[in-house]
């Protein structure tokens, strides 16, 4: 028994290392796969991390932005350049011609009932409130003095609306003072087609009158063809050779 018992002893004793080897051997390869397993799992940014790659982009980024910027640049500055050719809108054609012409019109009639109206009241005022203007005036028109007030008002009247275009003209180039220069030259090649194209007044007469022998009704380039068929319809009753149209 004691003998068996010694013989049990020693194979416990020499396996005893072996378990401790190979205990030691498998916790260098759990260490080992736990490693790898790190290394293969993929890394992921903090948030920190994320907002300061957002704060400044990388090289990669600036550099097509900068790639591209200086054909935008180019392309903006063609458009906008000094030498680009104007649009059509912007040129003055006839049709817009003959509405300046018109609101010209309309501004200087205007401004003569203004001032005509200021003048009759001024003169009504002055006559009424310096009795020795009434009086000079009853003396240089020796009449009635209600004739020679009324002679004096209606003057001052007249002259309001003769002094009128001067003030409604000036208003008006001060306004369109940006297409003044074409709308002068417009005018004159218009007065010189009306020079050319419009009748002889000689053959005039109560039954056959001139027909607007200045153009002021023409308004529109369909009232400039009328008025071309004014003219020639008067040559055809005088009997006479008319202008051509072309």
């Amino acid at each position: 028994m004691a003998a068996r018992s010694t013989r049990i002893g020693l194979q416990l004793t020499q396996s005893q290392p072996t378990l401790l080897k190979s205990h030691y051997v498998s916790t260098p390869s759990r260490r080992g796969m736990s490693s790898a397993t790190l290394i293969a799992r993929p890394h992921r940014p903090s948030s920190s991390k994320l907002a300061a790659l957002a704060a400044s982009p990388s090289p990669s980024t600036n550099t097509s932005a900068s790639f591209f910027t200086p054909s935008l640049c180019r392309i903006r500055h063609a458009s906008t350049s000094a030498d680009s050719p104007r649009p059509s809108s912007d040129i003055l054609d006839w049709n817009a011609f003959f509405r300046l012409r018109q609101s010209r019109r309309r501004y200087a009639l205007t401004s003569s009932i203004v001032t005509s109206i200021v003048s009759t009241g001024g003169a009504i005022a002055a006559f009424s409130e310096v009795p020795d203007l009434a009086d000079q005036i009853t003396k240089l028109v020796p009449t009635d003095p209600f004739i020679s007030m009324g002679i004096a008002t209606f003057g001052a009247t007249f002259l309001g609306w003769l002094i009128g275009p001067a003030f409604g003209n000036s208003l008006w180039k001060l306004l369109h003072r940006s297409r003044l220069p074409e709308f002068t030259i417009k005018e004159r090649a218009f007065f010189e087609r009306i020079k050319r194209h419009r009748v002889n007044p000689s053959g005039a007469s109560t039954n056959n009158p001139v027909p607007d022998f200045y153009g002021e009704k023409i308004s529109s380039v369909a009232g400039y063809r009328n008025w071309l068929k004014d003219q020639r319809a008067f040559n055809r009753k005088r009997g006479g050779n008319y202008a051509s149209t072309v």
